[in-house]
């Protein structure tokens, strides 16, 4: 009798649990399918959004210059610097080959 009861027992579990499990990895297909979708237009995307260095060079200028010391601090400023001279290192360097 208890072998039967835990039998049944277990049986019922497993019922019980395979329509939950079953939900769960179908949930997660469409979650992995839906990434997935978006990854592809991300990437899609990034080809055009890419900045040349010239392009580059001039948006940190005219954030340096045009918006300046109103906008960003000093410590911003001293990035954006750094930034405008390592882009224009890149572009002399690919100027030079």
């Amino acid at each position: 009798m208890k072998k039967k009861l835990a039998m049944l027992l277990a049986v019922s579990m497993f019922a019980v649990a395979a329509p939950a499990l079953a939900a769960d990895g179908h949930s997660a297909k469409n979650h992995d399918d839906q990434c997935a979708k978006e990854c592809e237009m991300l990437l899609k995307d990034c080809g055009q959004e890419v900045d040349s260095i010239q392009d580059k060079i001039k948006k940190l200028q005219v954030m340096i210059n045009e918006q300046g010391a109103t906008t960003y601090t000093k410590d911003e400023l001293k990035l954006l610097n750094r930034k405008l001279q390592e882009a224009n290192e890149t572009l002399r360097v690919l100027n030079r080959h």
